[in-house]
């Protein structure tokens, strides 16, 4: 009988089972697979209508709101001129309407000027705007301040607010200046700033580049372009007011919504 043979190598069975138990633990290990960013939903679409005839009746079926211009309201240090919308609106029934009220100061006059009693007086008028117009879904004022003028203005919306109609949110367009941080707006009682970066002059592209990432509060969320100086979104505007230099068509929102697309 021969002696037996002393094996320098390990079992087989043994060998297998550690194999097994090195896949196993590679199956367990979290991947680190690189995933795609996030896709941001397009933000949702509001058509200024200003003074002029605009057919929107090619809106139907589309989620899509129109502010369009109720009045405007002629303002000097001793009186104010309500001037009404003269121009027809055709929406689509159900459309959610805001009505835009235009406050303009005359030359050589100012809001810092005009007292108490008078601010109360246009903040009730500007109430009984929005109550004439039971399909109004929100009330916007656009105008234009100095700086001097920045206390009354809060001073006019605190009186408008407190005024209108339980849950009307109240909106106000903006320059971009005003969009930055211990802005004056931020003491503005508003549920939305709506900065229109168009017509911006010169200093235009310092603001556009400043905005690319995103915009600051109080002016999140919300933004107004032109079709005519297009500009990419910058992330986290929900809302996109468009302005139109000629009336809207079918082919204009058309354009719109695909410059609006990721």
């Amino acid at each position: 009988m021969l002696p037996e043979q002393s094996h320098s190598h390990a079992a087989p069975g043994p060998r297998r089972g550690l194999r097994a138990t090195a896949v196993l633990t590679l199956l367990c290990l979290p991947l680190s697979v690189a995933m795609p960013p996030a896709v941001s939903p397009p933000p949702r679409l509001v058509l200024w209508a200003w003074e002029r005839p605009e057919d929107l009746r090619f809106l139907e079926g589309r989620a899509v709101d129109v502010a369009f211009l109720l009045a405007t309201l002629d303002l000097s240090d001793e009186d104010e001129h309500l001037v009404p919308r003269r121009q027809p609106l055709r929406a689509p029934p159900g459309t959610a309407l805001k009505a835009t009220v235009r406050l303009q100061m005359l030359p050589e006059s100012s809001l810092a000027r005009i007292g108490p009693e008078r601010l109360e007086s246009l903040a009730m008028s500007l109430d009984a705007l929005v109550r004439r117009r039971p399909d109004v879904t929100a009330l916007q004022l656009d105008f234009d301040a100095r700086a001097s003028e920045y206390d009354a203005y809060v001073d006019l919306l605190q009186r408008l607010r407190a005024r209108l109609p339980p849950g009307m949110p109240l909106s106000i367009t903006g320059l971009a200046s005003w969009c930055v941080p211990g802005s004056w707006i931020a003491r503005a009682p508003v549920d939305e700033v709506v900065p229109q970066l168009f017509r911006m002059g010169p200093d235009g592209p310092v603001w556009r580049a400043r905005f690319a990432r995103g915009l600051p509060l109080p002016c999140s969320g919300s933004m107004g372009l032109a079709m005519d100086e297009w500009q990419p979104v910058p992330p986290g505007v929900s809302t996109l007011y468009l302005f139109n230099p000629r009336p809207w068509t079918p082919d204009a929102f058309a354009h719109a919504v695909a410059e609006t697309r990721p």
